[in-house]
């Protein structure tokens, strides 16, 4: 667990210890293993879950990290699809973003949220 998560973040020494004792007791919980397994099988899924993103009708921000995983053009591709997305890279920044940056993700987040407070739904 600890490879993994300091392999989504730009900078390892902002994982917080207690995480790394949490996320060690958690996946040694009965049954996770099993569990692991099964989501990593089921990963097409996640790819084929991108066919209804252009049904989303509510205001989306992409938050990526510029260190994320992901792709540049994985990224633009999922903005592309989703009507009206806003989308934003944080510099020094990886997958697990708020451990890299938490102050660029609640940045990030109330400014996008700004304009639509007050605003009726559609």
């Amino acid at each position: 667990m600890k490879s993994a998560l300091e392999g989504g973040v730009a900078d390892p020494e902002r994982i917080p210890p207690e995480l790394l004792k949490e996320m060690y007791l958690v996946g040694n919980r009965k049954g996770h293993y099993r569990a692991f397994l099964n989501l990593l099988r089921n990963a097409e899924s996640w790819e084929t879950a991108t066919k209804a993103y252009s049904n989303i009708r509510i205001p989306v921000l992409l938050l990526w990290g510029a260190r994320d995983w992901s792709r540049p053009e994985e990224r633009e591709h999922d903005r592309q699809i989703v009507p009206g997305a806003q989308m934003a890279t944080v510099e020094d920044g990886g997958h697990f973003l708020p451990l890299d940056r938490p102050d660029a993700v609640i940045e990030h987040l109330l400014a996008f949220q700004a304009p639509l407070v007050g605003k009726p739904s559609s």
